[in-house]
């Protein structure tokens, strides 16, 4: 943790406040690592944006987040199901499809997640596998997203004026031995959200977005389950450090 932790220092030497924000991605349904999720964002008081696929939730999964105090509800696509030919990468919201049923299917899973988590749920759209048609974005403002989140890339598309962009920094699993999915490792992931603070700090980076870490709950291992245990406690610790809501991100018009 030295190099974060020396990082945070200098925010707090330019007496500057250092914002991170929480992603997991994945939600449908109750699970075992879904309740050591909320025990972790309990302990440390850190809110969660859990980023749900509408398709695939329902009763149980409200249930389950009524008592978690600290999660937000993020929309995760609709079905997080592929229609890209094979060989194009995986695509739900991609252009093998007419805009018209893309767009169709977001509107569905909006109002879902509405009716199911009401408050809980911010209006931000999470593309599964973090790809969008950029063609889509004009229309997610008009339909009612306040925000979009991806996978973080210096030059991106430009989003419409009304459409914060909050992307993920680091996300803590190594997803190309599939299915053997692992922890990414420490020294990379902490010069993930190390590179990200000092970009921002130094204006390489939009200043104004908060550092991203990105789990996969259903995914995790032991290694990366620590690992996020240890960033909480080191960053809930220091004086530079602030965990911001989802909510607080992408607040309600007033």
């Amino acid at each position: 943790m030295n190099n974060l932790l020396r990082e945070l220092d200098a925010w707090k030497d330019a007496d500057a406040t250092a914002e991170f924000w929480w992603r997991d991605d994945d939600a449908a349904e109750p699970a075992v690592e879904l309740d050591r999720l909320i025990r972790l964002s309990d302990g440390f008081v850190v809110p969660c944006g859990l980023a749900t696929v509408p398709a695939k939730a329902g009763e149980p999964l409200r249930k389950t987040l009524s008592h978690a105090h600290h999660v937000w509800v993020l929309q995760h696509g609709y079905a997080h199901k592929n229609h890209a030919p094979s060989g194009a990468g995986a695509w739900e919201l991609g252009n093998h499809r007419p805009k018209s049923v893309v767009l169709d299917e977001l509107r569905q899973g909006m109002g879902k997640l509405v009716q199911l988590f009401k408050g809980r749920f911010v209006p931000v759209l999470v593309p599964p596998w973090n790809r969008i048609d950029p063609e889509l974005l004009a229309y997610l403002p008009v339909m009612g997203y306040r925000g979009l989140s991806g996978s973080y890339k210096k030059h991106r598309p430009a989003p419409p004026a009304d459409l914060r962009v909050a992307d993920a920094h680091c996300d803590v699993l190594y997803w190309k031995d599939k299915p053997h999915v692992r922890f990414a490792g420490t020294e990379k992931c902490l010069n993930l959200l190390t590179d990200h603070l000092r970009d921002k700090r130094t204006g390489e980076a939009r200043a104004d977005e908060p550092t991203c870490l990105l789990t996969h709950h259903l995914a995790m291992d032991a290694e990366a389950w620590a690992f996020v245990e240890a960033l909480f406690a080191a960053t809930t610790a220091h004086p530079a450090a602030v965990w911001v809501s989802p909510a607080s991100i992408w607040p309600a018009k007033g």
